[in-house]
């Protein structure tokens, strides 16, 4: 694989959590929909629609909350693949350059502060830790 196939296999959790958070935001959305829909008591007849509205609001909740739980246990599954591999890396440098970029989702400014290094030094360490990852599939 190349620099950059190997980045995109890594910045999969990140894109994984991203989605996540969306999902979380529609379950969201769609709850405080369905608490502002109150159903018509009136023997008049209003035209007030099918009386399916609260109905099809929890249908649409229940299979946000569906689609949630798959992305969540994506991201699971996703966290441990990537987890592994940097487990593998021996060096705490390196290790810890490429967990906090991938599973911690830090910029490169805050890796290189918190572990003293400059930013430069902190980007050619992760190239050069990146082009010599095996990853899973690619001895």
């Amino acid at each position: 694989m190349t620099y950059e196939e190997k980045r995109r296999w890594l910045w999969r959790y990140q894109d994984s959590l991203r989605r996540e958070k969306e999902l979380a935001e529609e379950v969201e959305r769609l709850q405080s929909e369905a608490t502002r829909i109150t159903p018509l008591l009136s023997v008049m007849p209003g035209g007030a629609g099918d009386g399916q509205k609260l109905p099809k609001s929890v249908e649409r909740i229940v299979q946000a909350k569906q689609e949630l739980q798959e992305q969540i246990d994506l991201c699971t599954d996703i966290r441990g693949e990537i987890a592994e591999v940097i487990e593998q890396i021996i060096n705490y440098r390196d290790h810890e350059i490429l967990r906090r970029r991938y599973i911690l989702g830090q910029k490169w400014e805050e890796i290189a502060v918190e572990m003293h290094y400059t930013y430069q030094h902190i980007c050619n360490i992760h190239k050069a830790v990146v082009c010599n990852l095996i990853l899973p599939g690619n001895s």
